[in-house]
């Protein structure tokens, strides 16, 4: 596939040499954040566990230790599953259920936006417009505005991306590197052009496709 004449109704290509698109993803319908978030709490939870193992294995011998453990395993998953579901649909329910979320991809790697509520689909894609040279005057500022507007940003580069993996049922390609790691979506029409992209690019990760 070569990416230098992709088109995609979705995918732009912009002056400044990058692709853009915008991606909502429905959080009622879609997973895979709240896994990402039992994900990071799971991590959390170990590390607790392991401090407290250490701590308490100097005091009591291992039997005592290992049903104090796994007491504290089951009050701290339980306290946090139920906190991590309540806090996710309150969350939803501010941004009003859709995470919206706009994507840079270049040679060297990809910027994952993640835009505020007030921030309309369509506004997006207008402002990805602009810069793509489609519309003159002032709407190519105002579009750079629009995208630089973002809640949160995480920029990776390919050559940083340790593991990859590819899940086109869920529209999602995620780059894991040493401590951190991004998540790209695409619709199921350009998930393939997306995912060849990264992978040829991203030389040192070891790729995995489910």
């Amino acid at each position: 596939m070569n990416d230098k004449f992709y088109k995609s109704k979705n995918i732009t290509m912009c002056l400044d040499g990058k692709y853009r698109w915008v991606y909502e993803l429905d959080m009622y319908k879609s997973s895979v954040i709240i896994k990402e978030i039992w994900r990071a709490m799971g991590i959390a939870i170990v590390i607790v566990l392991a401090i407290l193992f250490a701590i308490n294995i100097m005091d009591s011998d291992l039997m005592e230790t290992l049903q104090f453990i796994a007491q504290a395993a089951c009050i701290l998953f339980g306290i946090l599953l139920v906190l991590s579901i309540i806090g996710y649909l309150v969350f939803a329910f501010i941004i009003g259920g859709k995470y919206c979320v706009v994507f840079e991809m270049d040679e060297e790697g990809i910027n994952h936006k993640q835009h505020q509520k007030h921030v309309k689909k369509s506004e997006l894609i207008g402002a990805i417009t602009a810069l793509a040279g489609l519309a003159g005057g002032n709407l190519t500022t105002v579009g750079t505005g629009v995208l630089a507007a973002a809640r949160t940003s995480m920029l990776t580069y390919f050559d940083d991306v340790k593991e990859l993996e590819i899940l086109p049922k869920e529209h999602l390609i995620r780059m894991n590197e040493t401590l951190s790691r991004n998540q790209v979506y695409a619709v199921d029409e350009d998930f393939a052009f997306v995912a060849d992209f990264i992978k040829t690019r991203c030389r040192n990760a070891k790729v995995k496709i489910d």
